[in-house]
């Protein structure tokens, strides 16, 4: 999932998803998973390890983006590579969560990265989503250059694995609920532009200017991203 492109400027008192400070937005409630912790997240950040294990997202339109993804058969010595390539292709890229089929791996495998939380999970499912939904702008990094306005529930649980075979649930809410869903419909092969009622909910996005700092486009309502493009 991505927060690709500089057009929505929170206003001082906005209480929107990227306003600070707010409750965590994807919460473990059963378990205790392994995580890309601070550590890693120091590591794997460093701009010689991105430039070693970074690669090119795959774009829509790739077979692999389309097709579900299988059951890993793999332990944490064959999985934690991936995810290391998986991570910084992410940070590259400016995304906050990616999938195993997004740099070519059919593993149903993905990362959730809302506020930093560093969540894997492998073969992940859907077991709640709740009735009440909202309406939320969603990018994605095998999109490029294009946003959409998508419906997803408004809260969301998703019961997986870790990469070292420990079960786990996560709970999220608005945009950590919209990022599970986004993650996890990637294993199933499905993108958010298979999602929308029509193209006429899909806009494009300017790219960030140089020297501007990077902010989301996804999370944020329709008037919110209506106001920032306006300009």
């Amino acid at each position: 999932m991505e927060s690709e492109g500089a057009v929505v400027e929170p206003d001082d008192d906005d209480d929107g998803p990227d306003s600070q400070p707010h409750d965590p937005r994807v919460v473990v409630t059963k378990g205790s998973p392994w995580t890309i912790d601070r550590g890693r997240r120091e590591r794997w950040s460093a701009p010689a390890f991105l430039t070693k294990h970074a690669v090119e997202v795959r774009q829509v339109g790739d077979p692999v983006l389309h097709a579900p993804g299988k059951k890993p058969r793999l332990d944490k010595k064959e999985l934690e590579p991936m995810v290391q390539r998986m991570f910084a292709s992410m940070v590259e890229a400016h995304g906050i969560g990616i999938a195993a089929q997004q740099i070519g791996v059919p593993l149903r495998v993905i990362i959730i990265d809302v506020d930093e939380v560093g969540i894997v999970a492998v073969n992940p499912e859907v077991d709640y989503e709740s009735a009440e939904v909202d309406e939320m702008s969603e990018g994605c990094l095998s999109v490029r250059g294009l946003y959409g306005m998508l419906e997803r529930p408004l809260i969301a649980r998703v019961t997986a694995v870790d990469i070292t075979g420990k079960k786990f649930t996560i709970e999220g809410e608005g945009l950590g609920a919209q990022c599970m869903l986004h993650e996890t419909d990637h294993t199933n092969g499905v993108l958010y532009v298979d999602r929308l009622r029509t193209r006429k909910d899909l806009f494009p996005v300017e790219p960030d200017e140089p020297g501007e700092p990077h902010l989301s486009v996804s999370g944020h309502t329709r008037d919110e991203m209506e106001r920032a493009t306006s300009h």
